[in-house]
């Protein structure tokens, strides 16, 4: 199993870059799942996985992709 760094640990990482954010739990037959939700302005995240941990930490990453600036692909003359 994968270590995932604590919750609070990704919470304060999106907290401090300025996400709203929320998360569940939904008991499956097939297990328990994590929902991580977050907003930051026009931006939407969602992330989920078996474990909190997990779930939050996938958010953190999908917050700080959105964060990098985007590269310009093309030819230049």
């Amino acid at each position: 199993m994968l270590a995932y760094p604590r919750v609070d640990l990704s919470l304060d990482r999106l907290r401090r870059g300025g996400w709203a954010m929320g998360d569940l739990c939904v008991e499956r037959p097939e297990g328990r799942v994590w929902i991580v939700t977050g907003q930051r302005r026009k931006h939407w995240i969602i992330a989920q996985a078996p474990s909190q941990a997990a779930a939050w930490w996938l958010a953190w990453d999908q917050a700080n992709k959105l964060a990098r600036p985007k590269r310009r692909s093309g030819r230049t003359a």
